[in-house]
């Protein structure tokens, strides 16, 4: 169909007359909404004033990533280079992404680049971070397999997490969550071995442990990395935002590690 309609004449008249515009996308993890907003502010009222009015900057708060889509056309690529600079300058680390790169793409990248291999253990997330690092092609290269281990005697059956461990702190704990990864890891012998265990909701939770306390690790050739989590919204969001902070997680520690 797009091939006839390109013949039309009423089509090549408005293709030829159209003006080409570029389109660029900054991610960030970390910094929240608001601080976004207030250097975007700062940015038109200074020193590059005149040149932000050229660009068309949308943002979007996506599972914790911020995204700056700018479109604007050749000209004022000057004022997009400011722009770059400035969150740059202002967020630093926090900005993973200026080349459009999500962050799957960059973690495949790097685990690619370092020639490591990765395996997953999860519990409340039950395949999800799995799914998502299988989901690009190629990932074979570096996604070894992963374990699904929503019963404690499976912790200990496939993960080697120990039972007295589980008895002492409960499965959605810190300890737990870096036996899990480690477990991950030896039995598969790959690189690194990350896991998550938390409480998705919407039942399950307690005064101790609420519904949204999820602990994850990356266990490493530099050793355990573990995090915990407090998140809000639905138990589709909890998950969701499990899986974008243990790809972030590897991420920085990819970027950072010593030769593997």
């Amino acid at each position: 169909m797009w091939d006839d309609a390109v013949t039309d004449d009423l089509v090549r008249a408005a293709l030829a007359g159209a003006a080409e515009l570029r389109q660029a996308t900054v991610r960030l993890w970390g910094p929240p909404e608001a601080e976004l907003a207030e250097v975007l502010r700062a940015h038109e009222d200074g020193p590059s004033a005149d040149g932000f009015a050229d660009l068309e900057v949308t943002t979007c708060l996506r599972d914790g990533e911020l995204e700056v889509v700018t479109r604007y056309a050749p000209t004022a690529q000057p004022a997009y280079d400011a722009l770059l600079a400035a969150l740059h300058a202002h967020f630093g680390a926090q900005v993973f992404s200026d080349d459009d790169r999500t962050v799957d793409e960059v973690v495949a990248d790097l685990l690619r680049g370092r020639g490591a291999t990765v395996a997953t253990a999860e519990s409340c997330t039950a395949g999800l971070l799995a799914g998502r690092l299988a989901d690009r092609a190629g990932s074979s290269a570096y996604l070894q397999g992963g374990f699904v281990t929503y019963a404690n005697e499976v912790k200990t059956s496939q993960l080697g997490v120990e039972e007295a461990l589980l008895q002492r702190v409960g499965a959605v704990s810190e300890e737990v969550a870096v036996a899990m990864a480690r477990g991950a890891r030896e039995r598969l012998g790959t690189t690194y071995g990350i896991s998550v265990t938390g409480v998705a909701g919407p039942d399950g939770g307690t005064a101790e442990k609420p519904v949204g306390l999820v602990h994850v690790c990356v266990s490493g050739p530099d050793g355990d990395e573990p995090r915990e989590l407090r998140l809000g919204g639905s138990r589709a969001h909890v998950r969701a935002r499990t899986v974008v902070s243990c790809l972030h997680l590897l991420r920085e520690l990819l970027t950072t590690a010593g030769p593997v």
